[in-house]
């Protein structure tokens, strides 16, 4: 199945060329993107509500540090506040980014 190199998006067999990014699509992903999509997240830091989850995650992406948010079941729930006491929400990164990521988030959370 055809892949797009840039946006990994995967297209039906035919198709030479990504709709959206205008690139060459290919059949194999190079094996150092293949690599990058298998390298384990850890956790980096819970934090106390979804509000510093995104805001962390902003200041993570602006440094080139791929990031993603994970929220307690309850606080997912559109019953409870994003704020509420208990709410919980936990930045992960990718391990060979979790030290300059843990740099950035006791920076940020030194001000809060």
């Amino acid at each position: 199945m055809p892949i797009c190199p840039s946006c990994l998006y995967e297209y039906q067999e035919g198709i030479e060329t990504c709709s959206d990014c205008g690139v060459k699509l290919v059949d194999h992903l190079p094996r150092k993107i293949e690599q990058e999509l298998n390298e384990e997240f850890v956790p980096l830091h819970t934090l106390p509500g979804q509000v510093y989850a995104e805001m962390v995650k902003e200041a993570l992406e602006q440094a080139g540090i791929p990031c993603m948010i994970k929220t307690d079941v309850l606080s997912s729930s559109l019953l409870v506040a994003a704020n509420a006491p208990g709410n919980e929400s936990r930045i992960f990164v990718k391990k060979r980014d979790q030290k300059q990521a843990q740099e950035i988030l006791h920076t940020m959370m030194d001000h809060i």
